[in-house]
């Protein structure tokens, strides 16, 4: 994040400015304009008259008249021209807090509220308002913003704590440097290291050789005989770049005693020592050993490729990795009565969950963090597959003593998705060729090759294609272009490229979609009795709220869990627990929608508890409009299953959800929640 950027676009303003004016213009007058002091605004119209003189620009500056610009009504328009194209854009508040935090973790000493306001360039009022929000985000970390007369501001809490903030700083942060990057340079990266996510590294840490750092994990990956995904790479990458200036402010990590003594034992330490040895080496620093154990745990914590085959299948078998594989089965029989779907015996699914968990359960031992960047979609597109990954935290909870966040669950939640899919019919597909029989063999031929999900029916020409036809199947793949407009239809070259393959595969996908939302919705038809009877003791208008949403979320949510708890169905600290667990990990789950909850300690008898907004509020990055406060216990797995079984064929009906939300009253919300969107007459 430079401030190149803003000190452009201020001297853009300035000079626009001027140009719209034929007539004096005061530095008081351009203040009040730009609000800035009029000491800023002639030190930028220094810059400007330096620049317009080398094109040829007059800047006349006149006591108690004020400065025009000198020069014909042709060229006046032209620069205008210019400016306008060129543009700026003025500071969001998001922008400055994220550099206000930026410049805190970044820099060495105490940093003042006075040049935080002549870096952005705005007044003191609005960093104060900003430091607001900045202390709010430290808090979720653990952290503290400390303000002192005439110290100015600093960052304080545990190092670990600090770490942990500045990775997610660096994920949050929006790549906005106009700075290039040598060509050479962007040759180099691993093809993990995507150019934005470079750009950012680049930003967020000038001076760090990541070339070395790169080389140094890639040359771990050959030694641990596994590679990291894209996502994890990058992790490790920035975390070594994190660790490397924090040694250099002299600031080193705290490792519990008998941590080390377990992590001495992995393979992960051997190598991590190697890496520790070369990056001190490289980077001529002093790195102490309880960096080789926080790296460990970041490379025993990294999600790695999975390469499914049966010779990974035989070794997780044979292996202490046993205890994952239970695991794994027990999350798939959980999630599978849920969704009302056999995977048992999905063995695909078995072995990639249980190779994902390994590292899942070191990453939320440890507090470590791995980002997915797929969360927003796969709330979106699986809300019932991500709410039943999400009833698996019981599991989590009983088993290792940890819970999960969202990210973890949408991961989950996709190695499900991905298992469903598998599960799905093959697709009926007719294909249309105008050409002769052996080219249209060649294109059928091509295309069960590369699609084996594909069930060709028939190949015909176009002038058999009816509507019968396709009502009847799933796909129709043309090689000549067809007018008729439906969305099964798809078109293709004979020659089958590449280009032509992801077509269908996206078609494939759209199709698969469809299927499974329409037998979702089939099947919720079907248990309206059921779930009407297990929900009609949880959800009732007692516990319905209708608000206006002009509130904090938190704020909203500690008021009706606090009444959950004075209720009796939540003892003391259930309040407490569910606001705890919300700064923690956000339970936003997709569409608006958020399910706070508490550990189930604090859980005296099942409850819900319905808040629907009218004004949405924002809680990490989400917009929402219902809040749907739960009181559950986890480790009654048969009751686990059943309210999540019944909760989410609920929230997994978008037709249900948008009456809810534009109902009118609280008994019209739960009338709509028993009865499967249905109102009495």
């Amino acid at each position: 994040m430079t401030i190149m950027n803003s000190k452009e676009n201020i001297k853009t303003k300035i000079a626009l400015i001027l140009v719209e004016r034929d007539e004096p213009i005061t530095v008081k007058e351009i203040s009040n304009q730009v609000q800035l002091s009029e000491k800023t605004i002639r030190k930028y119209i220094d810059e400007i008259e330096y620049e317009f003189k080398e094109k040829g620009i007059e800047v006349i500056r006149k006591t108690n008249v004020g400065i025009q610009l000198k020069m014909s009504e042709e060229r006046r328009a032209e620069l205008k021209r210019d400016i306008n194209i060129h543009g700026y854009n003025e500071y969001t508040s998001e922008y400055r807090q994220q550099y206000i935090l930026k410049t805190l973790f970044k820099n060495r000493y105490t940093y003042t509220i006075q040049l935080l306001s002549e870096d952005l360039y705005c007044s003191k009022g609005t960093i104060l308002n900003d430091l607001i929000y900045v202390q709010k985000w430290l808090e979720k970390y653990g952290l503290c913003l400390k303000r002192k007369q005439n110290q100015g501001l600093w960052i304080e809490g545990s190092e670990k704590a600090y770490r942990d903030a500045m990775m997610s700083l660096f994920f949050q942060l929006k790549e906005n440097s106009n700075e290039d990057i040598d060509i050479n340079e962007i040759e180099r990266l691993d093809y993990r290291i995507d150019y934005i996510n470079y750009k950012k590294l680049k930003q967020f840490f000038p001076r760090t050789n990541f070339i070395l750092i790169q080389s140094t994990v890639q040359e771990a990956e050959r030694k641990l005989g596994y590679s990291f995904t894209d996502q994890a790479f990058i992790n490790i990458i920035a975390h070594i770049a994190i660790m490397i200036e924090r040694i250099k402010f002299e600031r080193k990590i705290e490792i519990e005693s008998n941590l080390f003594q377990n992590i001495k034992q992995s393979n992960e330490y051997v190598i991590s020592k190697w890496m520790i040895y070369k990056l001190s080496k490289e980077f001529e620093i002093e790195i102490p050993e309880e960096e080789t154990v926080y790296l460990s745990l970041h490379l025993l914590g990294a999600k790695i490729q999975e390469n499914i085959n049966q010779n990974n299948y035989d070794m997780l078998f044979n292996s202490e990795n046993k205890v994952y594989i239970e695991f794994a089965k027990e999350i798939i029989i959980l999630v599978g009565e849920i969704l009302e779907v056999d995977l048992s015996q999905d063995k695909m699914l078995l072995l990639g969950l249980a190779l994902h968990l390994r590292p899942t359960i070191v990453r939320l031992k440890y507090g470590l963090q791995l980002r997915n960047p797929l969360l927003g979609r796969i709330k979106k597109e699986f809300v019932s597959i991500y709410g039943a990954a999400w009833a698996c935290n019981s599991i989590f909870e009983r088993r290792f003593g940890v819970s999960i966040n969202e990210d973890e669950v949408a991961y989950i939640a996709l190695h499900i998705a991905v298992a469903m899919e598998r599960l799905n019919e093959r697709i009926r597909t007719v294909i249309v060729c105008s050409s002769g029989i052996g080219t249209s063999q060649m294109v059928a031929r091509e295309l069960k090759k590369q699609l084996q999900q594909l069930e060709i029916i028939d190949v015909i020409p176009l002038h058999l294609l009816t509507d019968k036809l396709i009502e009847e199947n799933d796909l129709i793949i043309s090689t000549i272009p067809i007018r008729q407009k439906n969305e099964k239809i798809v078109n293709i070259t004979t020659l089958v490229d590449e280009r032509d393959i992801l077509i269908i595969k996206n078609k494939i996908d759209d199709i698969k979609i469809r299927h499974m939302k329409l037998k979702t919705k089939m099947e919720y038809q079907e248990n309206i009795p059921e779930q009407k009877h297990y929900l009609e003791g949880i959800i009732t208008k007692k516990y319905c709220f209708i608000e206006e949403g002009n509130e904090d979320f938190l704020e909203i949510v500690k008021k009706y869990a606090n009444l959950m708890e004075t209720e009796g169905i939540g003892s003391q600290g259930f309040c407490k627990s569910v606001i705890d667990r919300e700064i923690k990990s956000s339970t936003v789950i997709g569409r608006g929608i958020a399910i706070p909850h508490s550990t189930e300690e604090y859980v005296k008898k099942l409850g819900i508890c319905i808040i629907k907004l009218n004004n949405p509020v924002k809680w990490n990055n989400e917009e929402i409009d219902l809040i749907l406060i739960l009181a559950l216990r986890f480790s009654d797995l048969n009751g686990t299953k059943e309210f999540f079984k019944n909760f989410y064929s609920v929230l997994d009906n978008e037709e249900l959800i948008r009456k809810i939300k534009n109902a009118k009253n609280e008994e019209e919300i739960v009338t709509l929640f028993l009865n499967g969107g249905e109102l009495n007459d």
